[in-house]
């Protein structure tokens, strides 16, 4: 099934799983559960990891939730981690909206595997939360809602942060669903579906579809033809 989706798994050093863990969607425990023990076959180590906001910390969350103390299960192999208290590091965005550069978690530079696993849902501020909002949840600062929000809103920030990091594989939880892809775009346009969400509406959708030299209505069409997998 992930060969059909042209994702090949290997043996790597870091496997770093970004579920949202400190936003309003969580996704489920059996799904992580599940994607920590698939990865355990190829990875040394895998990193549940998230960062805080002003009204969450990611320790607390990751105990609340559940994610902690299932983690146990794995043993010294795994672990949650607050991706906001380790080092940082400073990238350039290659053709800017808003932002020339972005701060991001040493991790995410180093891990050999990115896994990105949103719950979709919607929000007033981006119309939707999916694949390419979470990765908005890289960012280590608290208040990283009202410090970027100026910045000409949020749909702008989202797709900086979806030019420097990409994700190797989106898993999300579409409630009765589960949504597999490697492209984040891809996956949040047959998300939208989930939600009763024209992607057209979706402003970052928009704009993740132009800095690819793509147009978003064209896109569209060839997931009709091709979508992520959808698995029960």
């Amino acid at each position: 099934m992930l060969l059909e989706l042209g994702f090949k798994v290997e043996a790597v050093q870091l496997a770093l799983v970004k579920p949202n863990i400190c936003g309003r969607f969580h996704p489920s425990l059996d799904l992580l559960s599940s994607i920590v023990e698939f990865l355990l076959h190829n990875a040394k180590s895998v990193v549940i990891g998230e960062t805080g906001t002003i009204v969450c910390k990611p320790n607390e969350q990751f105990e609340k939730l559940g994610v902690a103390p299932m983690l146990k299960r794995f043993g010294s192999r795994v672990q949650a981690v607050d991706l906001s208290g380790g080092e940082m590091v400073e990238v350039q965005v290659p053709h800017p909206h808003v932002l020339e550069k972005v701060v991001l978690p040493k991790m995410v530079l180093e891990s050999n595997l990115i896994v990105n696993v949103p719950k979709v849902g919607t929000l007033p501020t981006t119309r939707m939360t999916c694949a390419l909002k979470n990765l908005f949840g890289f960012l280590p600062q608290k208040r990283k809602y009202y410090l970027y929000h100026p910045f000409g809103g949020m749909h702008k920030v989202i797709a900086d942060v979806a030019q420097v990091v990409k994700p190797d594989l989106n898993i999300v939880d579409a409630g009765g669903k589960v949504i597999l892809g490697i492209d984040a775009l891809a996956v949040d346009v047959v998300a939208c579906r989930f939600v009763d969400l024209d992607p057209l509406t979706v402003g970052h959708l928009r704009l993740v579809s132009e800095d690819r030299n793509e147009n978003l209505e064209a896109f569209m069409k060839k997931i009709d033809l091709v979508e992520p997998q959808l698995r029960d």
